[in-house]
């Protein structure tokens, strides 16, 4: 019977990568935002269709929908919904963008779809170490204001701003860990130079994270500070 048994967990320790791959493989995200054409569903439709798979739709709600290619290949309707009385209560309503099908509906009451991050995450990796352009698609989608861009005509080099991060925590090698890159749009219009964001990473854990004037290089945050707070 024991030896039964070390078999069977033996079994199931082989089969655990598999099991994982597949899951990961199995989740569909966006990975593309699409211009509307006539043979897909029409964004006031979609809205349409979102806003009548809530059980009640608060009187003062902020809308954005977007058209998206999937990871399989399909058409979706994003559709977000913000109850503007609490800036905190949200919906987020995936829209089959031929069929008109609600797929999935997402919500969340701290202002931010923690669970649509995980399959992003379970698709993707860690959101720290996500390109520029997919931590751009997913704060278009999913926030209820934006703040992610991608450099502009001025900015240095993410090399550049890797070396200034590295001087403002004492790192001397990049070597020891996984180097992650975000880039906050600037204020105002639009047109303001804004903040790269250099993230430090062992196993997925984040160790540093500095924020830095992306011409200046002037260093604006730094995880943990001094006092040790991250």
């Amino acid at each position: 019977m024991k030896k039964l048994l070390m078999l069977l967990a033996a079994l199931l320790l082989a089969l655990t990568p598999v099991l994982a791959e597949e899951t990961a493989q199995d989740v569909v995200v966006p990975v593309r935002i699409l211009p509307q054409s006539e043979d897909l569903l029409y964004m006031a439709d979609a809205i349409e269709k979102a806003e009548g798979a809530l059980a009640v739709l608060p009187a003062d709600i902020l809308t954005r929908a977007e058209l998206v290619r999937m990871s399989d290949e399909s058409c979706q309707w994003i559709v977000t919904i913000f109850d503007l009385t609490n800036f905190a209560d949200g919906w987020c309503v995936a829209v089959d963008a031929k069929t008109g099908e609600v797929m999935t509906t997402d919500t969340t009451n701290i202002g931010y779809f923690n669970t649509i991050l995980e399959r992003w995450e379970l698709a993707r990796g860690v959101e720290a170490l996500w390109p520029l352009e997919d931590k751009l698609l997913f704060d278009t989608l999913y926030t209820m204001q934006p703040t992610y861009g991608l450099p502009m005509d001025g900015d240095m080099p993410q090399g550049e701003a890797l070396v200034k991060a590295m001087a403002a925590v004492g790192v001397t090698s990049a070597g020891e860990y996984e180097i992650g890159y975000g880039y906050i749009m600037g204020m105002g219009d639009g047109q303001t130079n804004g903040v790269w964001e250099v993230w430090f990473m062992q196993e997925n854990e984040m160790i540093y994270k500095v924020n830095l004037d992306a011409v200046t290089g002037e260093i604006y945050l730094i995880e943990p500070d001094a006092e040790g707070n991250g």
